[in-house]
């Protein structure tokens, strides 16, 4: 005969096995329940402890809590037990938690246990509402069945009939917390499947507040009938079901409890629940769909089942205030809701009517209202799409309002957007498996909206001027609803103008609004593209741009609508950096839109004016002859696009490597030393980053030899710009992160220098401490996610240089990597941007060989591309 601790160490690794290996499982959570009720249920009849008590008269009941309590125990969750006494707790029952709790402890499960009376569990639970929600999960287990049901009937009467409203106000507030904590889960791509919103937590909060409005006899199945309708509990329970599948992968996966559905376990989930990848959506992406469509549906149903529950005045009565707000709508309790169903029949404008009065008053639709529009969907028609009347109430919503986001988000829910606009539906809960973007694309197109309707604030001194300053904010309101219409596509941006146009057209819309909008839609990657991926000095660049955008008034929409697309993506899409690139970019196009001149002055012009500039802060010691042989070595395009007081500190730099590398040669009887270098960092506050400024003898790979020593030291690279004087010296300026250890940057960048040095004398082999680096790889789910690498060779955006654009996926040796291979080519790298393209670097570089040409050969190009790809591969 086993005992009960073999029986349920062999049961539950049968179950484990069943589940590991797809077969089916019921729901592991509610079998792993069992499995543990009927360990407890053996061990008690087993107990000679339990034997005793019950000899002696003294009445006790194990009672499960929590999760526990709820049948929800997936493969590492805390097992909640009580003792439970009625008013004396004896001196048996220690031992009597120990005979029974130690073998659980040796079978390495985790556990909460407490031995408490009756009147301990009231007494707690009157102060301590974490405790009154896990009392009302409690389920009898094994013992005194009376003495459960004594405990819950007191609960009831001596706790909840006092405590209910406190208990819905308190749940209220921790729902902010969890917000604040967690985020809102329904939108967020690496979601907390417990506690953010959205998550099982919502459920939770329903069940409790569900059994503290019925009966201590009613089950919460009873108490959840009373308010949901047949199809939306179903509804929930398939939703709570499908999380705590997730949950218990996850738990399988990561070998602990773990309620953060993080990327690199997103992949083999989806391969586990049978989804394959598609040709448009990889197998991640439709899970991730179909787990937000999931935290929104129970969202929504969370929100809309406990805003009518106790509802009460001062003295505890619940209020019936029911008014009437317009033909065919009413307000109760802060709630708004339909006449009748009959009203929307008669007239369904209704329909976005009850909308536009929750963008208008900040009231939510109750339940009941909510379930009538999904009823009457099939209202929502091509005369109800195309009416004037209709659309003009969207387009109130839309522009007119501060609850815009709460009533699209509410249009969501009910599936109203996707009736009203199909187009939407397409991408409403589109998932693109990166690292940059936080939410879907719906929902990112809804925070777009939201963050260009704050702008009409104050907060943003600048933004707010030049959105104040437009003449039809609603165009760029429905560009920024509409700029992301065309991920369902291939180019997006160029899919997304065309789709734009047929919904826009279908509305009704004026021509010159269309041209617009469509404009903003199709062209809202270019600012942001152009800044972070090519050379802001380049004039052809700039012209290019102007010549795109055609006017003002576009260009501060597109200014407005890079802002806002940029920050709803997520932080890595918008930071002090890519601020700064993107406004200098627009303030050299808005030059040349508002003066039809070039952005800056003839070339030769601007030379003479930088060095009078330099000569007026010339370097104490330098003879003018000096200096003018200095600007002899120095090559326009650094004299270009150098300020005068970086060259005269260039300079003086320059001036102290020259003596250093005499007193060298003095000192190694002429051998002048390949470790000597200036190297100077200093904060840019305004971009959030650090200069770093290099100047030292040229010598072959210098920029990949400074690359790879910043990847050593987990530095990443934003942007640099490579000069080579004509008497050999190098100026090289690279704009990097910041340092992850903020309180030891002055180390930092000593330990760069010192290994720079190291480097550059051969004392420090980058290639072996290279290979130690590259010992960090990505998850193998997260592997299987990895974007196919590309090189795009471009001869036509500048006229002095080639560009080489490369895109791959994240490495920390990305860029040494490339800039080694271009090394080795045979290529001189003049300047460098780093950007993001969705989950993908793009590194481009601005080259030409070593003769100072352009690579336009065929042959030579498909040689670039084929060993640059090559290099990719092994990241």
């Amino acid at each position: 005969m086993e005992y009960p601790a073999e029986q349920l160490k062999t049961s539950r690794q049968q179950l484990i096995t069943l589940f590991t290996t797809g077969l089916n499982v019921k729901s592991f959570p509610e079998e792993n329940t069992a499995l543990i009720d009927q360990y407890f249920q053996d061990s008690l009849q087993e107990s000679l402890v339990g034997r005793a008590l019950h000899q002696q008269g003294i009445p006790y009941a194990f009672v499960a809590m929590g999760g526990y309590g709820r049948r929800e125990l997936c493969l590492h969750s805390d097992i909640d037990i009580i003792l439970l006494f009625g008013k004396k707790v004896p001196l048996q029952a220690k031992t009597l938690m120990q005979e029974i709790l130690f073998p659980l402890w040796d079978l390495g499960l985790d556990l909460g246990y407490g031995t408490r009376t009756i009147k301990d569990c009231l007494s707690i639970a009157k102060i301590d509402f974490e405790v009154l929600t896990s009392l009302l999960d409690a389920r009898f287990i094994d013992g005194e069945y009376p003495l459960y049901l004594d405990l819950i009937e007191k609960l009831y009467k001596k706790v909840l009939s006092k405590k209910s409203h406190a208990l819905r106000l308190w749940l209220i507030e921790k729902d902010k917390k969890r917000l604040d904590t967690f985020g809102d889960s329904s939108y967020l791509l690496e979601p907390n499947l417990k506690e953010g919103i959205g998550g099982l937590r919502d459920y939770h909060h329903m069940l409790w507040l569900a059994k503290a409005s019925v009966g201590p006899r009613e089950t919460h199945d009873q108490a959840f009938r009373a308010r949901l309708s047949y199809q939306e509990y179903q509804d929930l329970r398939q939703h709570v079901s499908f999380l705590l599948n997730i949950r218990n992968h996850l738990h399988l996966l990561s070998h602990r409890r773990n309620d953060r559905l993080t990327f690199e376990y997103q992949a083999e989930i989806a391969q586990r629940l049978g989804l394959r990848d598609q040709k448009k959506s990889l197998a991640a992406e439709q899970f991730n769909s179909l787990v937000h469509a999931t935290m929104a549906a129970l969202k929504s149903l969370s929100r809309s089942f406990t805003a009518g529950l106790f509802l009460t005045t001062k003295k505890g009565r619940n209020i019936k205030q029911i008014r009437q707000i317009s033909q065919g709508l009413t307000v109760d309790k802060g709630e708004l809701g339909f006449d009748a169903a009959r009203a929307i029949l008669k007239n369904p404008s209704l329909l976005i009517a009850i909308f536009e009065y929750s963008a208008r008053l900040g009231y939510p639709l109750s339940l009941e209202a909510r379930r009538l529009v999904r009823e009457f969907l099939y209202l929502v028609d091509d005369s109800f799409r195309q009416s004037k009347t209709i659309v003009g109430s969207f387009e109130t919503i839309l522009t007119q309002s501060s609850h815009t986001f709460e009533t699209l988000s509410q249009m969501i829910d009910v599936g109203f957007l996707d009736s009203f606009i199909p187009e939407f539906g397409r991408i409403r809960n589109r998932v693109e498996f990166d690292a940059y973007h936080i939410f879907p694309v719906g929902i990112h197109s809804l925070y777009t909206v939201k963050y260009l309707k704050e702008l009409s604030g104050a907060d943003h001194e600048l933004l707010h001027d030049l959105f104040v300053e437009i003449s039809h904010p609603e165009r760029l309101l429905w560009a920024g609803l509409f700029h992301d219409i065309g991920k369902s596509k291939g180019n997006h941006a160029h899919s997304g103008a065309a789709i734009t146009n047929t919904i826009l057209k279908r509305f009704g819309y004026d021509k010159d609004g269309i041209q617009d909008i469509c404009f903003l839609v199709r062209y809202h990657l270019l600012l942001a593209e152009t800044a972070t991926r090519r050379d802001l000095n380049d004039e052809k660049v700039i012209v290019q741009c102007a010549r795109i955008i055609g006017s003002v008034e576009l260009l501060k929409m597109l200014y407005l609508l890079t802002w806002a697309d940029s920050r709803a993506t997520g932080p890595k899409a918008w930071n002090d950096w890519i601020a700064n690139l993107i406004r200098d970019l627009v303030f050299k196009i808005l030059h040349i839109l508002e003066r039809g001149e070039l952005a800056t002055r003839d070339a030769s012009r601007k030379v003479e004016h930088i060095k009078s500039e330099v000569r007026k802060h010339i370097v104490p010691g330098t003879q003018e002859n000096d200096l003018e042989a200095s600007f002899e070595r120095m090559p326009s395009r650094y004299l270009l696009n150098t300020s005068p007081q970086e060259i005269v500190r260039h300079l003086g730099m320059a001036i102290r490597l020259k003596a250093m590398m005499q007193a060298r040669e003095t000192q190694l009887e002429g051998n002048a030393g390949e470790d000597i270098f200036i190297f100077e960092t200093r904060k840019d506050k305004v971009g959030n980053c650090w200069e770093i400024t290099i100047v030292a003898k040229d010598r072959p790979g210098l920029f990949a030899n400074i690359a790879g020593v910043l990847a050593l030291n987990t530095i990443n690279i934003l942007s640099a710009d490579i000069y080579t004087w004509r008497d050999g010296t190098a100026v090289d300026v690279l704009r990097t992160a910041n340092p992850l250890d903020d309180l030891f940057v002055k180390e930092k960048w000593a330990k760069v220098q010192e290994e720079l040095a190291n480097v550059l004398t051969g004392s420090l082999s980058l290639e072996s401490s290279i290979g130690n680096k590259e010992t960090h790889r990505h998850s193998a789910g997260f592997k299987k996610l990895l974007r196919v690498p590309d090189v795009v060779v471009d001869n036509e955006s500048s006229d002095f240089f080639t560009i080489i654009e490369v895109y791959s996926n994240d490495h920390v040796l990305l860029l040494y990597r490339i800039t080694h291979a271009l090394f080795d080519l045979g290529l001189d790298i003049h300047s460098a941007r780093i950007a993001t393209k969705v989950d993908q670097v793009v590194d481009v570089f601005y080259v030409r060989d070593l003769e100072g040409q352009k690579i336009e050969d065929d042959e030579r190009v498909k040689e670039i591309k084929r060993t640059l790809l090559k290099q990719l591969k092994h990241l």
